[in-house]
């Protein structure tokens, strides 16, 4: 490169900078047929962006802005058979060729994308100009080019306002429940309670250097923190809070035997993700006699008990999964044997997993093992081809010595070890 002209270097950069955007192009067209069919679903993930996350290493919003982009520039195949055209066919064109870039793409997706409440024709019109001015118009020269002079061609008076808004009160909570047990709820508070809200959601929704989650993602999952907290028992802060109580009337064997995928009989959920529930669930035994009714009920009980629950909060202080950071307080005890297939409840057999990696290693094909205590995650061949071992460098590790170099003196007595043991206490030693 070196004995290249500056005239001929640069136009051996641009004809790179174009093979790239065809690249991109075929990029897309991939991405699209992976969103379609559901190929994150089947592979265990809970959407195509928590797929790219893993496997590209990129953001949470980079890989939705990615999906995005995709989805504009093909057809979409439905479920249901029916074909959603591309919203925008001649900017894919243009991608293809090589004639225009992927900010570019991105500013035309967004105007054209405010243009929801116009007439189809004028929409065509309107990603014509900016595909035209593409040529000359980097891509922040462009957005300005769409909202003085197309949005004045295309929508001249733009949205309607509405003035007919009913007055709201302070505070309100719309939700609704979906049939299988998804929740969406949209509401508002007064000042006070916004202040108390946000105040409450701030700890657990701060963005670390190498969070992959979104703003919407943050604060979902901050909430979620907020309600588990709030259903934490107040004496045993350990303790992972107070389950929820489901009772799955199928006998135990078909309950272990079925495979992932199956949906349980007289149930929405899989044999999956009924087994997810059941790794730290509230259990309820039960007798059941031939028509369904109740025989017998005994008192229920936690598959991990309170004291275990200590020591693997002790041991590995939040979530073990590479790169979370969750606490503990908000972490289910996963079995790495199912308790289910025999599996036993003991330190040596569990691991914290927060609620989103508990049910990514549930569905996925990732692997986890305990080696000297540590929580060690192999990944599926599709995001590491050398599957090399992950772990967690999140949470400092437990000072190993500390009962090693606990004085006799101080060491607290039988009947004291007892007395704590009944308050459901954690035993300190002094040093």
């Amino acid at each position: 490169l070196w004995q290249l002209g500056n005239r001929e270097l640069v136009t051996r950069l641009t004809a790179v900078h174009r093979r790239i955007l065809r690249d991109y192009a075929e990029y897309f067209d991939i991405l699209s047929e992976v969103d379609g069919r559901g190929a994150a679903y089947e592979l265990g993930y809970s959407n195509t962006a928590a797929l790219l996350v893993h496997t590209q290493n990129i953001s949470r919003s980079e890989a939705n802005q990615r999906i995005a982009q995709a989805t504009a520039l093909h057809d979409v195949k439905t479920p249901t058979g029916a074909v959603v055209e591309a919203s925008l066919p001649l900017t894919a064109k243009k991608l293809a060729a090589g004639q225009i870039s992927v900010g570019q793409v991105e500013v035309i997706r967004k105007f054209v994308g405010s243009l929801n409440h116009v007439e189809a024709d004028k929409v065509a019109l309107a990603e014509e100009l900016m595909v035209e001015r593409a040529a000359e118009d980097d891509p922040n020269a462009l957005a300005r080019y769409g909202e003085r002079w197309v949005r004045d061609i295309v929508d001249p008076d733009g949205t309607a306002p509405n003035d007919d808004e009913p007055q709201r009160p302070e505070r309100e909570l719309r939700r609704h429940i979906f049939r299988d047990g998804r929740m969406e709820f949209k509401g508002r508070l007064d000042a006070e309670t916004a202040a108390l809200f946000d105040a409450l959601l701030a700890p657990f929704e701060k963005r670390e250097a190498d969070d992959t989650r979104g703003y919407a993602e943050r604060g979902g999952d901050a909430f979620a923190d907020v309600l588990q907290k709030a259903a934490n028992c107040p004496d045993l802060p350990t303790h992972n809070g107070f389950k929820t109580e489901v009772a799955f009337t199928i006998s135990m064997d078909e309950l272990t035997k079925s495979v992932d995928g199956r949906v349980l009989p007289g149930t929405r959920l899989t044999a999956g993700e009924a087994r997810r529930i059941a790794c730290d669930a509230h259990v309820l035994p039960a007798v059941m006699g031939g028509d369904s009714k109740p025989l017998d009920v005994a008192v229920p009980a936690y598959v991990v008990p309170a004291h275990i629950r200590r020591g693997l909060v002790l041991r590995d202080r939040g979530c073990a999964f590479p790169g979370c950071d969750r606490p503990a307080s908000v972490c289910h005890s996963h079995h790495i044997t199912s308790w289910l297939r025999g599996g036993p409840t003991a330190l040596g057999n569990l691991v914290l997993l927060c609620g989103q990696h508990h049910r990514l290693i549930h569905r996925s094909e990732w692997e986890v093992k305990l080696d000297g205590g540590v929580a060690w995650f192999t990944p599926p061949d599709y995001v590491d081809p050398a599957r090399t071992p992950r772990r967690n460098h999140s949470w400092s590790a437990p000072n190993a010595g500390l009962h090693a170099r606990a004085r006799p003196c101080s060491s607290p007595t039988g009947s004291q070890l007892q007395a704590n043991r009944s308050r459901g206490r954690p035993i300190a030693l002094k040093r």
